[in-house]
């Protein structure tokens, strides 16, 4: 489970946090109640994006497709999540989430069949340590079926039948240089990675993003690595 510790990293990362000033050094450092997300943009035919919480907007520029917000802070309680095209004042996508305090989530737009949804998921790891790295894979493939990783010459499947929409838990691994395979589930190869690093006192997801049959899309099945979080 996330301590405090990560949770406060979390918070000062946002930049967006009031801190009241001229306090002694056993005074605590009060927060307003809050949870924290990242919103990355997995809709492979989606326009970039601008984002509402409720009637508050999120990000200053369009998101476009493969591009993360990093974690800021969110009023907890229900919110309204709204997605629109840039200067437009009509909704592309309109998702409630349930937002409670001290947590820590993403948030992933995906995309089925021309259909925009969102999924919200919990960012639930242990603390990290120097000389490992703590790992997720989400498959947001729509047309990949279920997906499995496999990890340099291993056999056994690291993260094994995610579907779309489905995520892994967080794992650890050591701090080290990999080669990582993308399998459907009858064995074939949808996506590689060489040579990856993986650097302790990390947290990483790992996303499945793109369609595997490209006719009228052209973007691709591939991996994009997002980082979480880094004790510093």
């Amino acid at each position: 489970m996330k301590n405090l510790k990560s949770l406060t990293t979390v918070a000062l990362l946002t930049g967006t946090l009031a801190m009241t000033g001229c306090m002694d050094d056993l005074d605590p450092i009060e927060y307003p109640d809050a949870g924290y997300i990242s919103i990355y943009n997995g809709a492979p035919s989606s326009p970039a994006v601008i984002i509402y919480a409720d009637q508050n907007q999120v990000n200053n520029f369009p998101l476009k497709y493969a591009e993360v917000l990093s974690y800021s802070n969110f009023y907890p309680g229900d919110r309204l999540f709204k997605f629109s095209e840039s200067n437009s004042v009509t909704s592309l996508l309109e998702k409630e989430f349930e937002i409670k305090v001290d947590s820590v989530y993403s948030m992933f737009m995906v995309e089925n069949a021309g259909e925009l949804d969102a999924v919200l998921v919990d960012d639930d790891w242990s603390e990290p340590n120097a000389d490992e790295a703590q790992i997720r894979m989400i498959n947001l493939s729509p047309d990949a079926g279920e997906v499995s990783l496999l990890i340099d010459d291993n056999e056994t499947a690291f993260f094994s039948d995610l579907a779309f929409k489905f995520y892994s838990e967080f794992e650890s691994l050591d701090k080290d240089t990999y080669n990582l395979k993308v399998v459907s589930s009858t064995g074939k190869t949808l996506a590689t990675a060489t040579n990856l690093e993986l650097k302790g006192n990390r947290v990483y997801t790992l996303v499945v993003r793109g369609f595997e049959v490209t006719t009228e899309n052209p973007k691709k099945l591939d991996l994009q690595l997002l980082t979480n979080y880094i004790d510093y």
